[in-house]
């Protein structure tokens, strides 16, 4: 049962989450679609599609979603967060809007485009919106939430495209889009976006709304959290012209680089682990496989699998801890894309395999596994935790350009990887980016569970406390 104090707070991050969710549709949607449009039952005029047009189909999304850190970013610090979440809800709204007259290639793409930008937005806008929501005590869990939703929108994909038709998963995700609309429009603004612009009583007000029965009764906690909000932003002093500028100075200070260059690499882990190119090629996986399952219930099991473990990470992500996630996620996701590529690599020999033809479908499930546990979801968490406000939106839309252009290339290159080199280089190339990824998080990254940015900040710097004055703790 969802305490009273917190509920309001709960309602907002599945509302937001309702984004992520039909982006996820999205991604699930993809994997089946792409083998009926390369078989001759293909429902585009234009005839069965290449492998190099899976290719496109594939990563052209990420186009979209390299844009989005940028155009939704600033539209988030100019017109405020809630403005953001409503221009997600209307490039996904115009994604699927146009799928019913998607019988040729170029009507796809353009899909694809919007919808990449969406899901950019999502995972760049709604984690900075809980966030900046959340109170500290349930912060982790309510930010792992994105991935629960996106892996629930994956699985949906996979089900209504198998068991009903190409078209259905539309329909579903347009009705999704206007309920989510008509939600973000009750949402009250981020008190702490209100306190940044000098709104106080609005900021007040949401504050009020977020916090529920505690801000109603006027507790001293409340009192405290609008007290040190005011703090935070300066609300009602005046400042210097260009004291929220950001100059090349900003990034360069020891207590900034680190965190800045901790974010640039961990954001790389979900790439490096092998997941993003098997939710998108799953089926292809599986038919290269040759497992004793089918494709389509292979894939189902995955994605059931990949949202039972995204679950697992809600309950664990404040008990654990960040660091243990990661170290847990990434050397297990290592042990499965080894045990895949091995398995690949004996078939391609010609060994005879078939007592193990199950290898396929249980690596897989537990890389995906695994994978929502930490690596999925833990590197979006951190970057809210360990930057300093004053940099972290310059940041963070780095960083997701980063992960877009990165996706971009896996995806996109993915396939013809395979035709060139073998699945099993292709695994065994993942399984080496997710043992770095391991020795990385033990010898570099700082746990952040459960600790102010100050607390943080002190713990990168060897102890000390940061040196520039303008830092100030980040209410995530």
């Amino acid at each position: 049962m969802v305490a009273k104090g917190v509920r309001n707070q709960y309602l907002a991050t599945y509302c937001a989450n309702l984004a992520t969710l039909i982006y996820g549709l999205s991604i699930g949607w993809l994997s089946p679609n792409l083998i009926l449009m390369s078989s001759d039952d293909s429902p585009l005029t234009t005839g069965k599609i290449t492998s190099e047009e899976q290719g496109t189909v594939g990563s052209i999304g990420t186009i979209g979603c390299m844009l989005a850190p940028l155009v939704c970013g600033w539209v988030a610090e100019i017109a405020g967060r809630k403005s953001a979440l409503m221009l997600i809800g209307v490039t996904q709204l115009v994604s699927w809007a146009v799928m019913p007259f998607a019988t040729n290639l170029s009507v796809i793409y353009a899909s694809r485009i919007f919808g990449g930008f969406a899901g950019g937005g999502t995972m760049s806008i709604v984690p900075l919106f809980v966030s900046e929501i959340s109170e500290d005590r349930i912060r982790g869990t309510l930010g792992t939430m994105l991935a629960i939703s996106c892996n629930v929108g994956i699985l949906l994909g996979f089900i209504i495209s198998h068991y009903v038709n190409y078209w259905a998963v539309t329909y579903l995700a347009l009705l999704l889009c206007v309920v989510y609309s008509l939600g973000c429009c009750f949402l009250p603004e981020s008190p702490q976006y209100l306190f940044i612009k000098k709104k106080k009583e609005k900021a007040i007000k949401a504050l009020r709304f977020y916090r529920g029965e505690e801000a109603e009764s006027e507790t001293s906690q409340f009192t405290a959290e609008v007290a040190r909000f005011k703090d935070i932003h300066n609300v009602g002093t005046p400042k210097k012209k260009d004291s929220n500028q950001i100059h090349i100075k900003d990034f360069l200070t020891r207590s900034r680089w680190k965190p800045i260059l901790i974010c640039v690499i961990v954001i790389m882990f979900p790439a490096g682990s092998g997941s993003i190119p098997l939710m998108t090629y799953t089926e292809r996986i599986f038919q290269e496989s040759h497992s004793n399952l089918s494709p389509a219930i292979s894939s189902i099991v995955v994605a059931m699998l990949q949202l039972i473990g995204s679950y697992v990470s809600t309950m664990t992500v404040e008990n654990a801890g960040r660091r243990v996630l990661l170290v847990v996620s990434t050397l297990g996701c290592a042990v499965c894309t080894t045990t895949m590529g091995t398995y690949t690599f004996l078939q391609a020999m010609r060994v005879e395999v078939d007592w193990f033809r199950w290898v396929p479908v249980a690596s897989m499930s537990a890389l995906v596994f695994i994978n929502a546990i930490g690596i999925g979801i833990v590197p979006f968490i951190i970057m809210t935790e360990i930057l300093d406000p004053k940099i972290r939106g310059s940041v963070v839309t780095f960083c997701l350009l980063e992960f877009s252009g990165v996706a971009y290339l896996v995806v996109k290159y993915f396939p013809i990887a395979v035709e060139q080199l073998g699945m099993h280089s292709c695994m065994w190339f993942f399984s080496c980016c997710c043992v770095a990824s391991a020795t990385f998080v033990l010898t570099c990254m700082p746990e952040t569970k459960g600790k102010s940015f100050e607390q943080i900040s002190e713990s990168l710097n060897g102890g000390k406390k940061s040196g520039h004055k303008d830092v100030a703790p980040t209410a995530v």
